[in-house]
């Protein structure tokens, strides 16, 4: 793809739409005009989302990523309901916190299953749609990462490695996609500061690295970035002096989780 086309006409389909950052990118696109297609497997939350977008055309349907076929499924429903689908942002996820050492291998794989293979089912689920809306203008492949899936950290582990999952999905997709005029990007803020994340009880010290932003503040920057050329989106300078010193003075990233992290 050279050059940023004008974003295709059609709806855009937003994962893990109940709360936080997938509510917001609905209120947000909402005011562009932009019809809906929002998922998650919360059905009231999604029913909470809707009546935050008054005079929206919207099409809900809760949907665990859990499920290998139920995503797709879905999909044809939001395809008949809205038509052509040109956009998709997958902002499904879940988090935990724990050290390596001590989280059962169960959660590893349910963070896994859900923030990798999820990423995996929607993408395979949402690409034959987004390349038929393609032919008219630009489409956009979103997903959600983190800033822990490009620098890891203590307590972080297990939710970083299914985020460098995601990223890595994302990188290798956008490559294989290139010529065509679907625009694969990676999302990966700091922490947010949202319903996942406060439900989590106290954060982890690394956390004090980078600020918690409000999920306004993440998605407005995400949104806008999506008006530039790029693949990584960070939306903060917290994050990106992090990952300048990791790449250029990894030693200097390193002291500065221990100094964070108590551990020097």
């Amino acid at each position: 793809m050279s050059g940023l086309a004008p974003f295709a006409k059609g709806a855009w389909v937003i994962t893990g739409a109940a709360s936080g950052f997938g509510r917001e990118f609905a209120v947000r696109l909402a005011r562009r005009g932009a019809s809906l297609a929002l998922f998650d497997r919360d059905a009231d939350g999604l029913e909470a989302t809707r009546a935050m977008l008054p005079g929206a055309k919207v099409h809900c349907a809760a949907v665990d990523l859990a499920d290998d076929e139920a995503f797709a499924v879905a999909l044809q429903g939001a395809r008949a309901a809205l038509g052509p689908l040109a956009h998709c942002i997958n902002s499904a996820g879940v988090l935990r916190f724990g050290s390596i050492e001590s989280m059962p291998v169960s959660e590893f794989r349910r963070l896994s299953e859900i923030n990798y293979l999820g990423s995996v089912k929607v993408a395979q689920a949402a690409l034959p749609l987004l390349r038929e809306a393609s032919t008219q203008g630009r489409s956009v492949m979103l997903f959600v990462a983190s800033i822990a899936g490009l620098r890891a950290a203590p307590e972080v582990g297990a939710y970083s490695a299914s985020k460098y999952a995601v990223v890595g999905v994302a990188r290798a997709l956008r490559d294989e996609l290139l010529g065509t005029h679907i625009d694969v990007r990676a999302l990966c803020p700091p922490a947010g500061d949202t319903p996942m994340l406060r439900g989590q009880g106290p954060l982890p010290k690394i956390y004090k690295v980078t600020s918690t932003l409000t999920a306004q503040t993440i998605v407005g920057r995400g949104l806008a970035a999506l008006e530039r050329p790029g693949f990584e989106i960070l939306v903060d300078a917290q994050s990106r002096a992090l990952l300048a010193a990791n790449f250029f003075v990894p030693r200097v990233a390193e002291w500065v989780v221990g100094r964070v992290t108590g551990a020097r």
